[in-house]
């Protein structure tokens, strides 16, 4: 009997095992398969980037990788990060959080845009992406809870179909989604006025950045399970400053 159990308990004990190894192992090559198809897309942006274009017209790298996705709406780049991304867009905030910008079921999602911001005039964009652990996606925003790197990287790039931003950074802090910073909404009168007081009082260091109801800035939001594992946020919030 007891030789039973005990092959028994060897039994499960390698089913455990060769799951856990099966898990590991599609983990791993999925994160491999989504890092070469980001470095391709980035190669098309990349390319095109440098090129010429009219005012009002829609710059040739987003002519391309329209081709590629059309609901590719922006790029977005943070110096010393591996945040170098196209920005998506659905109808809803659901399908590119857990597909990639071909559209394929991924665990790393992809970076995207509010499905409320339909404007590019509207006061705050804000942008969602996972907080990998292999570093991918919004996973080096917390890279800005250091005050060296918040002090050393004050701007970085953010790109739409027709206009390019240099962004500001003014605010990063760690939150709950108990804190609506995600507004959208600012009909009411002082309500972008009262909204920008309360996000500077968030931000764990402070800036000499001038924000101003008649500002528009961008939100940049992700996972931190570190400070609530159910509903913790990390945010980094900045002005758009148009090139």
């Amino acid at each position: 009997m007891k030789q039973m159990k005990r092959k028994l308990l060897s039994g499960m004990m390698l089913i455990v095992l060769l799951f856990s190894g099966w898990k590991i192992l599609t983990i791993l090559t999925e994160n491999q398969h989504n890092q070469r198809i980001l470095a391709d897309v980035q190669k098309v942006y990349q390319k095109q980037a440098q090129q010429t274009r009219s005012v009002t017209s829609t710059k040739p790298a987003f002519v391309e990788l329209k081709k590629i996705n059309p609901d590719i709406k922006g790029w977005i780049s943070i110096p010393d990060t591996a945040i170098d991304y196209p920005i998506l867009q659905s109808s809803d905030n659901d399908f590119y959080l857990k597909h990639n910008y071909q559209k394929e079921i991924a665990r790393a999602g992809s970076v995207f845009k509010d499905f409320r911001n339909q404007s590019e005039s509207e006061f705050n964009t804000i942008l969602y992406g996972h907080n990998m652990k292999d570093g991918s996606m919004f996973a080096d925003l917390q890279n800005y809870l250091d005050e060296d790197f918040f002090n050393k990287h004050p701007t970085f790039d953010y790109e739409t179909e027709t206009k390019s931003y240099q962004v500001e950074v003014f605010a990063a802090y760690e939150t709950t989604t108990d804190f609506y910073y995600i507004e959208t909404d600012f009909s009411q009168p002082q309500a972008y006025s009262n909204y920008l007081t309360t996000i500077k009082q968030q931000s764990k260091f402070k800036t000499n950045v001038t924000v101003t109801d008649q500002d528009q800035i961008i939100t940049l939001s992700t996972c931190d399970t570190g400070f609530d594992y159910e509903k913790g946020r990390f945010v980094i919030q900045g002005k758009l400053i148009e090139k």
